[in-house]
């Protein structure tokens, strides 16, 4: 048996019991598969499935599918990455400062600054700074922001200061 019009689609009820239906599709001599279907007369359609029929014209929203709630939650996820990458790039520097960049011995000044491990310190700061700069401006929650701009300066101040 079909479970959908084949015309339009919408989903078929059964109006009535298996047997009935199928005395109904026995008597129209024009169906000539009356052995393996069952079905009802084209001429009448029972006022059940019209009723469903019109039903199933209008389209339906699921509350999930509206343009304006996805919106909301893409820019819902956008602003918890910017409000988190801040803080991502701030620790990524701390670490890299703490593990690469503290302990290592360079024999002059020029070597150190054009080192692999300096540059990568000097470029995770300028990302960290430039990323919660710009979530101070834009994001909703600007916790992680300031914390992170703390973390780099703190970072830059132990960098600077000369060690015993």
């Amino acid at each position: 048996m079909l479970e959908f019009c084949l015309e339009d689609g919408s989903k078929l009820f059964i109006v009535s019991t298996y047997d009935e239906m199928a005395t109904v599709a026995k008597s129209n001599p024009s169906n000539s598969l009356t052995e393996k279907t069952a079905g009802l007369p084209y001429s009448k359609v029972p006022d059940t499935l019209r009723v469903e029929a019109q039903a199933n014209t209008q389209p339906v929203k699921k509350t999930g599918d509206s343009p304006d709630l996805l919106k909301e939650k893409v820019a819902d996820k956008t602003f918890r990455m910017l409000e988190t990458a801040p803080i991502v790039l701030s620790l990524a520097h701390n670490w890299w400062q703490w593990i690469y960049l503290n302990d290592q011995y360079y024999s002059s000044l020029t070597s150190f600054l054009v080192s692999a491990n300096f540059l990568m310190w000097l470029l995770l700061l300028i990302a960290g700074a430039a990323v919660s700069l710009f979530s101070v401006k834009f994001s909703r929650n600007k916790g992680f922001a300031y914390t992170s701009l703390v973390i780099l300066a703190i970072n830059l101040l132990l960098f600077l200061v000369p060690k015993r």
